[in-house]
Formats: structure tokens, C-alpha cells, sequence
């Protein structure tokens, strides 16, 4: 039977945990940035959709004003949606800023705050849902436009 070099083997070993911690490290890399991605594109989607229902308040406004048979109180349809989407925009800044002192916070707040950001989470789908609504609202109040 051949000798075992077991210098070969603490020498491959190493080698072995080296390129492990180098992949891991490239892989957290990468998991930072993704994250950062999906922040950048939910900031995105919330930019968009309050850009849009501004555009819905000045349908509405001009819509009331253009026709007699749309209430002017309409246009709280889309003012009660940007309320909500300012709400949960602030909800997004309270989580950045404690996100940012993270490392000082006690451990049951961490625990809520997750709970915090599974809720702004559903807000915020909720609030594409309801920027839906606004807009069939108008189509509605369109099509009845005479």
C-alpha cells in the first residue's frame, strides 16, 4: 500500500476551507446586493404608483369639472389613496431608520420589527390594489360621461 502524505491532505484541507469562505463571502456580496436591488425596485413600484394616482386626483378634478353629473367629492377617491400611500411610505422610513441603528436595538424590538415589515409588506400590495380600484373608478365615471 502507498504512504499517505498527510502534508498533501492538511495542505488540500485548507486549500478546500480557503476557496469555502471566499465563496461564501462572493455569496453574501451578492445576497447585499440583491437586497438592495429589491429595495431600489419597491421604492420604485411606490414612486410610480403615487405619480400615478396624482395623475388620477387631476382626472378626477377635471372630470368633476368638466361634466355635471360627477360629484365633485369625487376626488377623494384618489386623495384617500395618496393618504394611504404616504402612510405606508412613512412606514417605509421608520423601518430604514431602524434599520439603521440596528446593531443597538433590543432583541424583542427586532422581533417586532419583522412582524412590522411583514404588515408593510401587505400595505403595500394592498396599496396597488386600491390604486387599481381608483382607476376603475374613474373608468367608471368616465363612461357615464355624457
Amino acid at each position: 500500500m502507498g504512504d499517505i502524505d498527510i502534508e498533501k491532505i492538511k495542505r488540500d484541507l485548507e486549500q478546500s476551507e480557503k476557496e469555502a469562505e471566499e465563496r461564501d463571502a462572493r455569496w453574501k456580496r451578492t445576497e447585499e446586493e440583491v437586497v438592495r436591488g429589491i429595495l431600489k425596485y419597491f421604492d420604485r413600484i411606490h414612486d410610480n404608483l403615487s405619480n400615478y394616482n396624482n395623475l388620477l386626483i387631476g382626472a378626477f378634478f377635471a372630470l368633476a369639472q368638466l361634466q355635471q353629473n360627477v360629484s365633485r367629492w369625487t376626488i377623494l377617491i384618489p386623495v384617500v389613496n395618496l393618504w394611504f400611500l404616504i402612510y405606508i411610505n412613512y412606514r417605509l422610513m421608520e423601518k430604514s431608520r431602524f434599520e439603521a441603528s440596528i446593531c443597538s436595538q433590543p432583541f424583542d424590538l427586532i422581533t417586532k420589527h419583522g412582524k412590522k415589515i411583514s404588515v408593510t409588506n401587505l400595505l403595500s400590495f394592498f396599496s396597488i390594489l386600491t390604486t387599481f380600484l381608483v382607476t376603475l373608478s374613474f373608468l367608471y365615471y368616465l363612461a357615464i360621461y355624457k
